[in-house]
């Protein structure tokens, strides 16, 4: 009977219920795709990148484990919120408390397990497209990366349903100690914070101080290594708290003593945030950091991928080296911009490879003139041959132009036209490209390097590395699982925060509900109403934006001794910071709209 009666609370308020379903659906499905990549131990042995970053998983793990916890205990609040005056009608009606504290844990299972499931489902269906997505944009490509992951699906299902299973007998345990009458006006009551001028004073001082103390500590990684992250995590935790108990309140004061305040409903608008940022202190400190935490991997992701075309390029004389092309290689060598291309004929007698000085004098070869400049453009310089020999001809990049890839490390030997046509060894041209760009031409070069290398293997015993192109792949194999894993933190903190918000401010929608409904008897206009609501949620939204975005401009510090020159962790920022924002504002559009749909009353006037 409790069953049934469970289900058909959830059916007739199943409009109300889709907005956490849907919710939670999404934060269980992006915990089961960051679980398929931390616990698939086949995938994480088979691939390098992976394994090196085994640890920074493991972190984002746990993290996205506590985030969870707060995520579903706001969840878990709003759900309360929305039915906790129908259960004081029960218990008026004659229901006991027992049997209304059974309904209220099975309704709050059913929804969970439900939420649990779908996300589960629609997490396999993501990790399959939306990864290999993300991965094939990367350009790294890992095998044993499979959307079915059994211990994954294991880990997600205990977790959430645990966390609901916690979450419904807190519910019983709070509905147990809350009287009817309580339950029944619950959404009446008003938070209003005592003014303490004072006290508040020093904490917007004393906040300021610690925030100041963790920018100083991420700035000054090199120095204090890995005790900069706890440092800077807790201070400007507290610091952050400080500033919004204190200065936010004090504001909001301040401009309800100013003449905007007599206009429209800013009063009206004022009075609500007067008691919502003091109870929402702790949610906001806790969004402001998850979303500084989302940006800042989203920007060092998106940074790293920007940036290693550019280092690459600085990386070597030429982008790739090409043996005797054939016709197919000559094609693609044509769709390149190149900036410079230079063709040698070379000789091998054993394990050295003669050049031909005539070849050399008429057509120089160019070497890289390195530079410690942030963000330079490569630049080459040639020498003449007699200095070449000396020198130019010992670089690595000139020496590993030898067809067998490796070789002994010989430098090669450069001699006259006429010795050089004595010899008798195996004849080659080498065809040196450089592109004006490697980002331009990436998916052509890559064409042209596999292609030599079938043609030209390199021995067992493995090869160097040849060309910027070549250098590219290798850190990308090495960054980009860093790039890969700041983009899926970024999006999975940038949809928790984000829905812990929602889910924060729509939990105090059934006290708004009555408030806005005297509003609309006593004749306000809708549109002033609307207006409201929306200066209102957008403060909300705003203030642990702006504190994010500060966040992150200084915490970017933190990354400037991992990226040497020309890599800079501010380089394309501010498209980075467009895009998040634009995530973030859509979020506050759907919260605005479901808000408003829960609290706009029904019976309208005539505007």
């Amino acid at each position: 009977m409790l069953t049934k009666l469970a289900l058909a609370g959830v059916k007739n308020r199943r409009r109300d219920y889709l907005v956490l379903l849907a919710g939670l659906t999404m934060s269980a499905a992006i915990f089961y795709m960051f679980a398929n990549l931390a616990t698939n131990q086949a995938f994480i042995k088979a691939n390098a990148v992976v394994q090196s970053a085994s640890i920074v998983f493991g972190f984002g793990a746990v993290l996205l484990a506590l985030i969870t916890v707060v995520y579903i205990m706001y969840a878990n609040s709003f759900l309360l919120s929305m039915r906790q005056h129908d259960y004081g009608l029960f218990m008026m009606l004659g229901a006991k408390r027992k049997r209304v504290g059974e309904l209220v844990f099975l309704e709050t299972l059913i929804l969970g397990t439900v939420a649990t499931v779908v996300g589960i489902l629609l997490g396999i269906l993501a990790s399959k497209f939306l990864v290999g997505f993300l991965l094939d944009r990367l350009g790294l490509h890992l095998s044993h990366l499979v959307s079915f992951y059994l211990p994954a699906v294991l880990f997600t299902a205990v977790l959430y349903v645990g966390l609901f299973i916690l979450a419904s007998l807190f519910n019983l345990m709070r509905l147990m100690r809350t009287t009817v009458q309580n339950l029944l006006h619950a959404d009446q009551q008003a938070n209003q914070p005592k003014v303490r001028p004072v006290r508040q004073f020093i904490a917007g001082l004393l906040g300021l101080a610690l925030v100041a103390v963790g920018y100083w500590a991420m700035a000054a990684i090199e120095q204090l290594k890995l005790t900069a992250i706890p440092l800077a995590l807790v201070t400007i935790t507290l610091g952050t708290y400080l500033i919004f108990h204190a200065t936010v309140l004090a504001v909001i004061r301040g401009l309800r003593r100013t003449k905007w305040a007599r206009k429209h409903l800013n009063g009206f608008l004022l009075g609500q945030l007067n008691f919502r940022v003091h109870d929402y202190t702790r949610m906001l400190t806790i969004v402001s950091l998850l979303f500084a935490m989302a940006l800042g991997a989203i920007t060092v992701g998106s940074g790293y991928h920007r940036q290693m075309p550019l280092v690459a390029d600085s990386l070597g004389d030429y982008s790739v080296a090409i043996h005797n092309p054939n016709a197919q290689q000559k094609h693609w060598m044509g769709q390149l911009d190149l900036a410079h291309q230079a063709t040698y004929t070379q000789k091998v007698v054993g394990q050295t490879t003669y050049y031909n000085a005539a070849e050399l004098k008429r057509t120089p070869y160019q070497q890289q003139k390195y530079s410690n400049k942030t963000n330079a453009t490569p630049k080459f310089y040639t020498e003449s041959l007699a200095k070449f020999k000396k020198s130019g001809s010992q670089s690595m990049n000139f020496i590993v132009l030898n067809p067998n890839k490796l070789g002994d490390f010989k430098a090669p030997k450069i001699v006259s036209a006429a010795a050089f046509a004595r010899l008798n060894g195996k004849t080659y041209t080498v065809t040196t490209l450089r592109v004006k760009h490697l980002a331009n031409d990436l998916e052509t070069l890559g064409k042209l390097s596999k292609s030599e290398q079938r043609r030209f293997p390199a021995p067992h015993d493995g090869s160097l590395v040849v060309g910027t192109y070549e250098s590219y792949q290798m850190m990308n194999g090495v960054f980009g699982g860093l790039e890969f894993i700041g983009y899926f933190l970024g999006i999975a903190f940038l949809a928790m925060l984000a829905s812990c918000l929602m889910f924060k401010i729509l939990s105090g929608a059934p006290g708004d509900l009555r408030r806005y409904a005297m509003l609309n008897k006593i004749g306000v206009r809708r549109s002033l109403m609307r207006g409201g609501l929306a200066k209102e949620i957008g403060i909300l939204f705003a203030i642990p934006g702006i504190m994010g975005i500060v966040d992150v401009l200084f915490g970017l510090q933190m990354f400037k001794p991992l990226m040497s020159a020309p890599m800079s962790p501010y380089l394309g920022i501010g498209t980075t910071f467009a895009i998040f924002i634009g995530l973030y504002v859509i979020y506050y559009l759907i919260t605005l709209g479901l808000y408003l749909n829960l609290v706009m009353p029904s019976e309208t006037l005539q505007d």
